[in-house]
């Protein structure tokens, strides 16, 4: 709870500039940049994601596989060494070590505020996400608003919240306007990874101190 409370006095009140494709760009929480999320995967972790098995056609999990791949792709600006591995087709959520379950259901139907979720399934005593699953609705079936769907799902155990006050296409985190649309972007922005990176330099510096105060 400290970290997460360090981390909101941070993100709120520090404006960070990170440069992108030769501009500059201030990140500011709930305006381009999204709050951050009260849990997230351990520093350098492989998740193993698993397909719900029938759930997705071939080109739906080529969608999701690119998803996937744009935030293993990020640990050259983030430094979180979080990446994600296709491990295959199952038949339930499993509860393993560092394993992602990707699966559908009647989503929108039980929440019409929301059209696909991130469920941590079982957490450390810190928090960190030790194994998770994704629900999809079943109506969600264009490949490119569930690439974006799964871009963003995956965002919130990257340590994101959603963020509806942030301007349009300014974030992975925004809103989605309806079960089968893009929000505008199909990957994290330039200020997700910046937020992100913070996330996990501060989960960092506290590992450290927990492995210095052992040693004592």
């Amino acid at each position: 709870m400290k970290l997460i409370f360090l981390l909101t006095i941070v993100l709120f009140i520090t404006a960070v500039k990170v440069v992108a494709q030769e501009k500059s760009e201030v990140c500011v929480a709930n305006h381009n940049a999204p709050p951050v999320n009260a849990y997230y995967w351990p520093p350098d972790t492989m998740v193993k994601v698993y397909f719900a098995r029938g759930m997705f056609t071939d080109e739906q999990r080529v969608t999701l596989l690119n998803a996937m791949k744009t935030w293993s792709d990020s640990n050259a600006h983030t430094e979180a060494g979080i990446s994600f591995s296709y491990a295959g087709e199952i038949d339930r959520v499993t509860n393993c070590h560092s394993c992602l379950t990707v699966t559908r259901r009647e989503v929108h139907k039980h929440d019409r505020k929301h059209y696909a979720f991130f469920n941590p399934l079982t957490q450390s005593s810190d928090g960190l996400v030790i194994s998770a699953w994704i629900d999809f609705d079943f109506a969600t079936t264009s490949p490119q608003a569930l690439q974006g769907f799964m871009a963003h799902e995956l965002g919130h155990g990257m340590g994101l919240w959603d963020c509806k006050s942030c301007k349009k296409k300014k974030t992975i985190m925004n809103s989605f306007p309806g079960i089968n649309d893009d929000n505008g972007l199909l990957a994290p922005s330039i200020c997700d990874l910046e937020v992100v990176r913070h996330v996990y330099r501060l989960q960092r510096n506290v590992d450290r101190n927990v492995v210095a105060e052992k040693n004592q």
